[in-house]
């Protein structure tokens, strides 16, 4: 027997500093809450007709849909359930929890993913691609010492680089020079923190900000991300202004889960922050973490936020309910705000992030813990939002754009999608706010961090290999 302390599901997200908690007596054995990981469960309750590896035996491989009447991970979890009892498939539904059984779901799928990505490999030494319609080359322009983060384009064609320990580059267009701006405020470089994103105000050429979304700590020991614009004179940064300071109340040693992308629409600036792997605080308002804030570009805060006149909310949150948001875009002529977060295992998404809207983490997921035990067996609930799409298996999806260029013609007006831990460049096809198709351009070529288009319509990655900062240029043949 064990003590398991459950968020209250049936309240809204808490505007205080302490949760409201449920405490839930369970057993951790029979039909109660499993903490079993899930390829155990697997094992001991499928093996023996689907095979040890999902390729099957007395009953049909796992490997294949053929079986299925969609193909989906709704049917796979009905199956599970309801069992088919014209094939002679039992119903698990008195055995399994529902949280065993969306776990099993993933775990299938996450299978079923791995055979296909070994039989459809895209070659990943050539330097000459075809994939989706265009034949291109690929070519690395730059490789640093350290994990790069993000990229940025000056009017003079070089760019700007974020190295996430802290240094910021000004590179050459044709990457073969590099400069480190001086006088850059320190960073606190830690685990997956450190300095990360980076944005040119719409009208840099008049005003010459910079924005940067990068990690700070007092001590050296807790600390959060911080949101912060300043200038370039003479190879060094000026005129440094901090817009948003987390409240040193959700200060963290944490290492992980530090977001964050900065994007502008409409005169205001969006940007997002990770729950810091504490998943309670992105239902919690008073808490930076797990929320896509909106301010004025100086830092004041709108007085049409949804929250400004909630006493227990921070009134810079626009939207709440994130994991980890790694990407965030404003779709041309539309305004509309894209937003790619990572799920745990399983369940990445892609949201469009609207005004006061909650996006479920930590109560609704299509994601496990990584250790393969469930989260939950919730995926949907009223009054959060269901992404876009999302990923079973996880890619780690990071940055994201539209391809707004000329050189690609046929992705124009596509979103582009880089995967992190499946090493992948993936071409997304909207349809106003849907997903229509989802598809690989190509694999293997390193964890894609960001993807960008370059003034001349390259397509530019930032991408790390064996600990060092790679960029990589995409251009049509």
């Amino acid at each position: 027997m064990g003590i398991s302390f459950l968020i209250d599901k049936t309240t809204k997200p808490n505007t205080g500093s302490i949760f409201l908690l449920t405490i839930l007596i369970v057993f951790h054995s029979g039909k109660g809450y499993s903490e079993e990981n899930v390829e155990s469960i697997y094992q001991k309750n499928c093996a023996t007709c689907h095979g040890e590896g999902l390729g099957g035996g007395m009953a049909d491989s796992f490997l294949n849909d053929k079986w299925l009447k969609d193909g989906t991970a709704d049917s796979l979890a009905h199956y599970i359930k309801k069992g088919v009892p014209t094939r002679g498939m039992p119903s698990w539904e008195d055995t399994l929890t529902e949280d065993q059984i969306r776990s099993l779901v993933i775990y299938i799928k996450e299978q079923r993913y791995i055979l296909l990505r070994e039989k459809n490999k895209i070659d990943n030494e050539s330097k000459t691609i075809t994939s989706l319609s265009h034949t291109f080359n690929i070519e690395t322009i730059h490789t640093a010492e350290s994990i790069l983060w993000a990229v940025e384009y000056l009017p003079d064609g070089s760019m700007l680089v974020t190295q996430r320990d802290g240094a910021l580059l000004n590179i050459s267009a044709d990457g073969k020079s590099s400069v480190k701006i001086k006088d850059f405020p320190k960073v606190w470089h830690h685990v997956q923190g450190g300095l990360l994103d980076i944005t040119l105000h719409p009208d840099y050429a008049d005003n010459g900000w910079i924005y940067v979304a990068y990690a700070a700590s007092e001590d050296g020991n807790k600390g959060a991300t911080k949101i912060a614009r300043g200038k370039l004179k003479g190879g060094k940064w000026v005129e440094h202004q901090d817009i948003f300071e987390a409240p040193k109340s959700s200060y963290s040693d944490s290492g992980r889960h530090f977001g964050s992308r900065i994007v502008f629409s409409e005169g205001y600036v969006y940007f997002g922050f990770g729950e810091r792997g504490d998943r309670p605080t992105a239902q919690n308002m008073r808490s930076p973490n797990g929320k896509v804030f909106r301010l004025h570009e100086d830092g004041r805060v709108p007085k049409d936020n949804p929250f400004i006149n909630d006493e227990d909310a921070l009134p810079g949150i626009w939207s709440l309910g994130h994991r980890n948001p790694q990407g965030l875009v404003v779709e041309p002529n539309t305004n509309r705000i894209w937003e790619a977060e990572h799920g745990p295992r399983g369940g990445d998404e892609i949201n469009i992030i609207k005004p006061g809207a909650n996006y479920g983490w930590p109560v609704i997921t299509y994601g496990m813990n990584y250790d393969g035990t469930p989260i939950t067996h919730l995926t949907e609930k009223d009054g959060m939002e269901q992404p876009k799409h999302y990923w079973v298996p996880s890619i780690a999806v990071s940055g994201i754009t539209f391809y707004d260029g000329n050189m690609f013609t046929n992705w124009k007006g596509k979103m582009l999608a880089g995967g992190m831990a499946k090493q992948e460049l993936q071409l997304l096809s909207t349809n106003e706010e849907t997903i229509d198709t989802v598809d690989v351009i190509f694999s293997d070529r390193g964890r894609i961090r960001d993807v960008s288009v370059a003034p001349d319509g390259a397509i530019m990655l930032v991408v790390t290999i064996d600990g060092k900062g790679h960029i990589l240029r995409l251009s049509v043949k």
